[in-house]
């Protein structure tokens, strides 16, 4: 039978586990992923969408920011023109010339925990290659 000193441990316990986490099972940092999507505009073949839905929560919380490096002479088209923190998995970037550019991206989850932040290499134009014979 519960007294009431084992009813008070329980809901103190319960109370603490709503409020900051199960201490037995703690928050873990999410894990960032990004794929890279070429001829996005048929017109102008130096923008690429950059796509990070991808990205994981091993306790499922949501992401809910992108953190995303890839230099100074990058514009972005969408969905902000002026910050490389969005709340938002997509975004389409155009480079200033031709070449191969590193794109770093970090994602966070709502309790605050951080991915390991990943590199990945986009190389514009993307010209496919045939095989040779």
């Amino acid at each position: 039978m519960f007294t009431r000193k084992r009813c008070l441990v329980l809901v103190v316990l319960a109370a603490t586990v709503l409020v900051g986490g199960c201490f037995l099972l703690p928050n873990r940092p999410p894990e960032a992923s990004f794929v890279v999507t070429y001829d996005v505009d048929p017109t102008d073949p130096l923008i690429v969408e950059l796509d990070a839905s991808s990205s994981t929560d091993p306790d499922d919380d949501p992401i809910v920011e992108f953190l995303w490096t890839f230099g100074d002479d990058v514009t972005i088209l969408t969905p902000l023109d002026y910050s490389k923190l969005v709340d938002v998995p997509v975004l389409q970037i155009r480079y200033p010339v031709e070449g191969a550019y590193a794109v770093q991206l970090l994602v966070r989850d709502d309790q605050g925990k951080s991915s390991s932040p990943i590199t990945g290499t986009v190389t514009v134009p993307n010209i496919p290659v045939s095989p040779t014979e």
